[in-house]
């Protein structure tokens, strides 16, 4: 999500008015969905839906009701359930009650024993929340292109029941999701997955979809307007090749045919560091909205006018999305906790490709830009569980990071580069990816994961060899910075560092004597190096995330 990237965007005081993830209800814990199918038709003139949800689910623990989330500005009128047997199984009616934005849901098929699968479809429909401020505080678009209907949904910090019933938590996905929507005729719809088959009838067209892979429920999304599809295709270096398409508005067909280069360099710079795009099987997708921009899961919400970068020449809205088809779509934080692994890491994928683009000078740039961001309001990775807007959106006095998921991420990356060694490090960052390389091959889903910060720890150990607890505690699970004190005494340069809570912090830094850079040891948190009368700079480079101020 690029909704704390920008410097308005970390001014709100208030929080979305429904949020996603927390403490997930025993009525919740005890399915695993399986597959969602989402048939819909959006009205635009009556800003209305209309449709169903169903719900294929694996019990894991007996339970009385079950809990699936919905906003409430949207109506209820049937539920149905049942078991699933051999694929098949009558559903009934079922009792349900709203109460807020929950619909609590009780049949005598939740009460057996685990391993049964059930499925549930939910009859729904009215008028969805408008998003005031998308795509941080969202809901359904409903804007104009060429005087036709030009609309989208945004929906990270509230979840999908913002749109559609589901289990609105981040540690669920289906295994896979069949989506139907159907629009006024003469509009495009752009989704997620693959397109399977349309039709028009009565003045109205359906398409059919299907996301052959694990999805997040807030990166679903529907688009539509007169749009053209722009069609191209990238090798991967897994060896196969994948469809590549970009939906505009027709007004922009030139300036669209044109991206499409920039949008296929980005594709390959991922690859090359990342490891292969991880939906090969659906598609790469980028859609124009009349929003600012959003992760998706294939199928990139992308609002920035091709404007490019202020500071540089490339495309940054596009560039940050597409890195969270790695860094949240294939790796995902299971609790909002752990959402500087899709932040954090999918920012910092921005130095790394201005640095291979345009030189070291600009890898540079880009992190002091980002290090006056960095704002060590709460530890990055804190303790879950937590809610969305308990990471996004930080108050004076709160324990939310806010936009240092974002910016003191990237530099907890920059500074393991440092501490590992480019080769170790890019070794790690594959493998934070895909954790076993045969994975890259795969295009059915099953390289697709949770994860958390204790698992990257992990695999960073298991390639360098190293013990790194000390780094990830003091970086991620402590709100201040370590500080650098240094002193310069006659031919003698003292460094020591003080990190918060009196933790061990060895980590090497570089000084720079004469002109000549050394790589200091710091194993016991303290070093001595004998300088004379050199000329010496303590870290020229800012290789190291500290506290600059003491």
């Amino acid at each position: 999500m690029i909704a704390l990237l920008l410097a308005a965007a970390l001014s709100p005081q208030q929080a979305p008015p429904n949020t996603s993830g927390g403490e997930l209800m025993e009525e919740q814990a005890a399915f695993d969905v399986l597959h969602y199918g989402l048939e819909l038709e959006v009205v635009p003139e009556s800003k209305s839906i209309q449709g169903s949800l169903s719900m294929t689910a694996r019990l894991l623990d007996a339970t009385r009701e079950v809990v699936l989330q919905l906003d409430p500005s949207l109506q209820v009128s049937r539920v149905l359930g049942g078991r699933v047997l051999e694929g098949k199984g009558e559903l009934l009616p079922l009792a349900f009650q709203r109460t807020g934005g929950e619909i609590w849901i009780g049949s005598s098929a939740f009460t057996d024993v685990e391993g049964v699968e059930f499925k549930i479809v939910v009859e729904y429909g009215g008028v969805p929340h408008e998003a005031e401020r998308p795509p941080w505080e969202g809901g359904f678009t409903w804007s104009e292109a060429n005087g036709q209907p030009w609309i989208a949904t945004s929906c990270q910090g509230e979840g999908a029941d913002l749109w559609w019933p589901c289990k609105d938590h981040p540690s669920d996905k289906p295994e896979s999701m069949d989506l139907s929507f159907t629009v006024p005729e003469g509009l495009v719809v752009a989704t997620n997955g693959r397109r399977i088959g349309s039709s028009t009838l009565d003045g109205k067209t359906t398409s059919q979809w299907r996301v052959s892979t694990p999805i997040a429920n807030y990166t679903v999304a529907f688009n539509a307007a007169p749009y053209l599809e722009l069609v191209s295709s990238l090798e991967s270096v897994a060896g196969d090749t994948f469809p590549v398409i970009f939906w505009v508005l027709p007004e922009n067909k030139e300036k669209g045919e044109a991206f499409m280069a920039e949008i296929l360099e980005h594709l390959r710079f991922f690859e090359r560091v990342c490891g292969p795009y991880p939906f090969r099987g659906d598609k790469y997708g980028v859609v124009e909205t009349p929003h600012l921009g959003m992760e998706h899961q294939s199928i990139i919400a992308y609002g920035n006018k091709y404007r490019g970068d202020p500071n540089f020449d490339y495309d940054w809205l596009h560039h940050h999305e597409l890195a969270h088809e790695w860094w949240a779509n294939l790796v995902t934080a299971r609790d909002w906790a752990d959402f500087w692994i899709h932040e954090g890491i999918g920012t910092y994928m921005q130095p790394l490709y201005l640095e291979e683009r345009f030189g070291r000078k600009a890898y540079q740039k880009k992190m002091k830009i980002d290090l006056l961001r960095v704002m060590n309001n709460a530890p990055v990775a804190p303790a879950p569980p937590r809610t969305s807007d308990s990471i996004y959106f930080s108050k004076t006095g709160s324990d939310a990071p806010g936009g240092d998921i974002y910016f003191k991420g990237s530099w907890v990356c920059h500074s393991l580069r440092w501490l590992l060694g480019d080769e170790t490090f890019f070794k790690v960052l594959r493998r934070w990816a895909y954790p076993d390389p045969e994975l890259e091959r795969t295009t059915d889903g099953s390289a697709v994961r949770f994860s958390d910060t204790g698992e990257l720890l992990a695999i960073a150990e298991e390639v360098s060899g190293r013990k790194l607890g000390w780094f990830f505690e003091v970086y991620l699970r402590r709100g201040p910075l370590p500080v650098l004190a240094v002193e310069h005494d006659g031919g003698t340069l003292s460094l020591r560092w003080e990190a918060p809570d009196g933790l061990p912090f060895p980590m090497p830094v570089e000084v720079m004597v004469d002109g000549e850079a050394r790589r200091v040891p710091m194993e016991d948190g303290r070093a001595t190096v004998e300088v004379g009368e050199a000329e010496v700079e303590v870290d020229p480079e800012l290789r190291v995330l500290r506290d600059l101020r003491r």
